[in-house]
């Protein structure tokens, strides 16, 4: 019974990632490689180590140190290059390429190393160790990158069997294509499992920025998209207009009606706001009946009339849970958020001061 469930598990999980566009799959691997590339680099570190450690068994077959000492150390300057290009290069293709260049480093140096055994009957034990580190480095990886590393390990295996002339080289393949099947079988499930992972983290996250009653964003969201005092996502010359909205007489209507219609008539203006604005833009409450409206690609002049348009549908609304007018203040955002916010701030400030209902610009 739990074999099914987790196979239509599964099933579910893999029709969820082939709905993915191509953005959200970038995201999906992004927080994979996010998640586990520290346990995947210190994996590599401890079998760079591991490997040298293998002199040992070097010198059980050659009787000496020597032949393979330079091969084993090798490693060591391939740990430097791999340092060095992930210390100034964080983007996740750059950081999977140099764990899979730090991974074949390690083949090199074994082969290199078997290059220089007596023996080399024992190549097809190392060979199949290496499965260990496909299997680390794919956590942190696409299952079709884990798919390509390992046909180049293949690959490798073939073309230094023309200088190392392996006893078993068929050994060698009849053990190593299994193994490297069940790696990409494994990568494939860890794949599906991990965006179990995903989806749930996303639902936490989308539960941290929401406003429990009205749906909307609340100011958690601000803590995301605003990064030194400037709004994220803003490019040089796009234009931003801000909008802060307040239900007139809000506390009237809990004293009148009670709490409970209060609460409805925040949701009711939440939901509004969600309708009647773009896909782009971000509906924040701001705080009690305060809303904050963030307008993308949109002018100051074009911000004010869609404020004017909705101040004047809630006034002549008919399904409101009580009648209710509000007030809006308006600004364009010139890269300074906090001044923008008190711009916006006032201009409500002067709206409520003038007679309410009403939207004022400045």
């Amino acid at each position: 019974m739990r074999l099914i469930d987790g196979v239509k598990d599964l099933v579910a999980l893999y029709h969820d990632y082939k709905t993915m566009n191509k953005d959200e799959k970038a995201d999906f691997y992004q927080a994979k490689c996010d998640y586990y590339q520290k346990y995947v680099e210190l994996s590599l570190i401890a079998g760079c180590f591991s490997s040298i450690a293998y002199i040992i068994s070097d010198y059980l077959l050659n009787g000496s140190y020597m032949p393979t000492l330079i091969p084993r150390f090798s490693i060591l300057g391939f740990m430097v290059i791999f340092f060095v290009v992930t210390h100034f290069f964080r983007n996740r293709a750059v950081t999977v390429f140099m764990d899979y260049f730090l991974g074949h480093a390690m083949v090199i140096a074994t082969i290199w190393a078997i290059y220089h055994l007596e023996i080399k009957i024992h190549a097809s034990e190392g060979f199949i160790i290496m499965n260990l580190i496909w299997i680390t480095i794919g956590f942190a990886s696409k299952p079709r990158e884990t798919i390509f590393s390992t046909l180049f390990f293949l690959f490798e295996i073939l073309v230094t069997n023309s200088f190392n002339h392996y006893p078993n080289l068929d050994i060698i393949f009849a053990l190593e294509i299994p193994c490297g099947l069940a790696v990409i079988m494994s990568h494939y499930l860890l794949m599906l499992f991990f965006l179990d992972h995903y989806r749930v983290e996303q639902k936490l996250e989308l539960a941290m920025i929401t406003d429990p009653l009205t749906q909307v964003y609340n100011r958690h969201l601000l803590e995301r998209i605003v990064n030194k005092n400037a709004l994220e996502g803003v490019e040089e010359g796009q234009q931003v207009a801000i909008a802060m909205l307040d239900i007139d007489y809000f506390k009237k209507i809990n004293d009148e009606h009670g709490h409970y219609t209060g609460d409805l008539t925040l949701l009711y203006i939440g939901q509004k706001l969600s309708k009647e604005t773009h896909d782009d833009d971000y509906v924040i409450r701001y705080g009690g009946e305060e809303f904050v409206i963030i307008f993308k690609n949109c002018d100051v002049n074009n911000a004010c009339a869609r404020m004017e348009q909705f101040r004047q549908n809630i006034e002549n609304s008919h399904d409101t849970p009580v009648p209710f007018t509000i007030s809006v203040g308006v600004s364009r955002y010139n890269g300074d958020y906090s001044k923008t916010i008190q711009n916006v701030d006032a201009a409500l400030y002067k709206a409520k001061n003038s007679g309410r209902n009403k939207v004022v610009v400045v």
